[in-house]
């Protein structure tokens, strides 16, 4: 039997020793992270019509944004799991999109992920606005001014189109949009406009999907600036006009209004908007020929207009009952020096609020701007949104 040496076997000892009093070793493991990987199936020159997808491995999607150059927020879904992220409605033509998400994995991991596409141009159709009313380099108009807005053509889609029309206001205002036909939509706000303020009208048409295979032009931008709130009330029952410029009465007007000699020859009521001006204008009777009998042709100063079958403020030295009685074929008749003074006051789109009894005419809502003469509640039924 062969024995170990007394030198080897004491450097055993020690070592068995230290063995015995030293602690057992043990290991810690660190699983490495689940990142998830987040990827989009958009192309450079992606089709506008088409959807786009992002998707994410080892993870889900926490938030999704979408804008495109035009600062448009474009929509989208996510799947139930939350692992996939899908585009709604069509997208900007031409234009380049940013796609901004975070994704995050069952360990807490996070991944952000930003990436940018463009999509195909599209070629414009012609459609873009046309004109905008009451609105003039240097002109303020009155509190209850519409917006009176016409195409180049039709809209392709009534909704379509409206929903990229945005009117903005200085002071706030709730307001609607109506159609009345293909080509003319008119915005009403639900109250007067705050007198001295800007509102600018903007219709972001360009690169736009607009239906039925068709693609804005244009972009289009205008400010229609809100003066003095001038605000009438002609009562024909009393024969006055009272006249209050924002808030104040500033003049209390005698007149004359419709005799009712014959239907039309009332004068209607109903809120009525100023028009346009003349200084010098003929009055003519309307549905009559000269020769008929009742036929009148007559030359009036100050003429202001208030709706569109022939009703005006206006002079008539030759009425001497105004302030007493209503002699007048409809328009509301005043003294020389008050149409005057009406006439230099008034701005296109300054209410005129005829009341009264003594007239069984009521102002059809499509005679002129008559758009008041509506709830504000009908009037948003005309919206196509």
């Amino acid at each position: 039997m062969k024995l170990m040496p007394a030198r080897a076997l004491a450097v055993l000892s020690l070592v068995l020793v230290m063995s015995a009093c030293a602690a057992p070793q043990t290991g810690t493991f660190t699983p490495a992270p689940i990142v998830p990987a987040v990827s989009m199936d958009a192309v450079e020159e992606q089709d506008p019509t088409a959807p786009f997808t992002l998707s994410v491995v080892d993870g889900i999607l926490e938030e999704v944004n979408v804008t495109s150059d035009r600062s448009e927020t474009i929509e989208g879904a996510f799947s139930e799991d939350l692992t996939t992220w899908t585009s709604e409605g069509i997208l900007d033509a031409g234009s380049t999109h940013t796609v901004v998400a975070k994704a995050v994995s069952s360990d807490g991991t996070v991944t952000e992920f930003e990436q940018q596409f463009t999509t195909e141009a599209r070629e414009s159709s012609g459609f873009e606005v046309a004109d905008v009313t009451p609105v003039a380099e240097g002109e303020e108009v009155g509190v209850g001014a519409p917006i009176i807005v016409t195409f180049t053509e039709d809209a392709p889609d009534r909704a379509a189109v409206e929903s990229l029309l945005v009117v903005e206001s200085e002071k706030g205002h709730e307001g609607a949009w109506r159609w009345i036909d293909d080509d003319t939509v008119i915005y009403r706000t639900a109250e007067y406009w705050d007198g001295h303020q800007t509102v600018t009208f903007t219709a972001n048409f360009e690169g736009e999907f607009l239906g039925d295979d068709t693609w804005g032009g244009a972009d289009y931008t205008a400010e229609m600036v809100i003066g003095e709130a001038n605000i009438s009330v002609a009562d024909l029952d009393s024969h006055t006009m009272t006249v209050e410029i924002d808030g104040e009465v500033a003049k209390e007007i005698p007149i004359s209004g419709g005799s009712g000699e014959e239907y039309e020859y009332y004068t209607a009521t109903g809120t009525h908007l100023v028009m346009e001006k003349m200084a010098e204008k003929t009055m003519v009777s309307p549905g009559k020929e000269e020769g008929d009998e009742g036929y009148y042709s007559t030359p009036v100063n100050w003429a202001t207009r208030i709706n569109a079958t022939g009703e005006f403020v206006h002079g008539a030295p030759w009425n001497g009952s105004l302030g007493e009685a209503n002699l007048s074929h409809g328009c509301l008749n005043a003294s020389e020096a008050d149409a005057e003074w009406f006439f230099n006051i008034a701005q296109r789109g300054d209410p005129v609020e005829v009341v009264g009894e003594s007239s069984p005419r009521p102002m059809p809502w499509d005679n002129g701007w008559g758009y008041w003469i509506m709830s504000f509640d009908e009037w948003k039924e005309g919206s196509a949104l």
